[in-house]
């Protein structure tokens, strides 16, 4: 369950993002899942 719950929250903090950048959200969206991706093999 937790698994399935970590990827409504990062799924909804994109759309989050999509939502603030609107015709810049590629960039920032991509910014975003880089900063997850590295914290999640930092931990």
């Amino acid at each position: 369950m937790a698994n399935i719950s970590d990827g409504a929250i990062v799924g909804s903090a994109i759309v989050r993002v999509i939502a603030e950048y609107g015709k810049d959200a590629p960039k920032q969206v991509g910014k975003f899942v880089k900063e997850m991706k590295e914290a999640y093999y930092v931990s």
